[in-house]
């Protein structure tokens, strides 16, 4: 393959990331949104399965995120599209509560400012010079080490440990922006593999949404 050639297959690449990430984010709040509007759709979503409507959708959420995750270069182009919108889709119904604890013009607030972030991460993952490829194992166990504590302190329920997770969130993934951009845009083993575009998207989502939430609960304001 030619220079020019490779530099713009990289640039197509980033280029899908970010159009399948946009609408992956216009399906997930729009959704969460028209869920929470209407009242016959909010007890229809979640009153379904006896009930276990939620519990069905998170583990829906993981089966297709564990699919995408190890078995991208196997499915069809198609199938993984569809599968990444399904899973904004069910996202999105996992965010439905935010329109009812927080306040909209909070919620915008924070959408603006996560945008922000993704923003200036992203260009340093699309500019910079440094490999980050090493960055991937230490962002990995940052992020195991937050989940094992986020689950201690679900019994501690300590306020300030509370707040220190949510900032290290934010830290760690806004660090994932820049690798999984910077990975975009690197020769990799899904190089040949037409859906390199949507697992890029799909990682890029996961930073996006882990952002969001972990500012809302810092910034957000209550609804009365």
């Amino acid at each position: 393959m030619k220079l020019g050639d490779d530099k713009m297959e990289k640039k197509d690449t980033l280029t899908q990331a970010f159009f399948w990430l946009f609408i992956g984010l216009l399906v997930c709040f729009g959704i969460s949104y028209t869920t929470t509007l209407s009242s016959s759709i909010f007890n229809m979503v979640y009153g379904a399965f006896n009930g276990y409507g939620y519990l069905i959708y998170f583990i829906a959420e993981i089966v297709i995120a564990l699919c995408l995750s190890l078995f991208i270069n196997k499915l069809n182009p198609i199938v993984a599209k569809v599968l990444y919108i399904v899973y904004t889709a069910l996202t999105g119904l996992g965010l439905t509560g935010i329109f009812i604890v927080y306040t909209a013009s909070s919620i915008c607030f924070v959408f603006l400012a996560t945008a922000i972030i993704f923003g200036i991460f992203a260009f340093i993952g699309k500019t910079t010079k440094i490999d980050l490829t090493k960055w991937g194992i230490y962002l990995f166990v940052a992020l195991l080490a937050i989940i094992v504590l986020e689950i201690i302190n679900i019994f501690l329920a300590n306020n300030t440990l509370d707040m220190v997770l949510c900032i290290v969130t934010i830290l760690v993934f806004s660090g994932y922006i820049a690798y999984d951009v910077k990975f975009a845009l690197e020769k990799s083993y899904l190089a040949d593999s037409e859906n390199k575009g949507i697992f890029c998207a799909f990682q890029l989502f996961l930073d996006f949404i882990n952002i969001f939430l972990k500012l809302l609960r810092l910034f957000a304001k209550n609804n009365d």
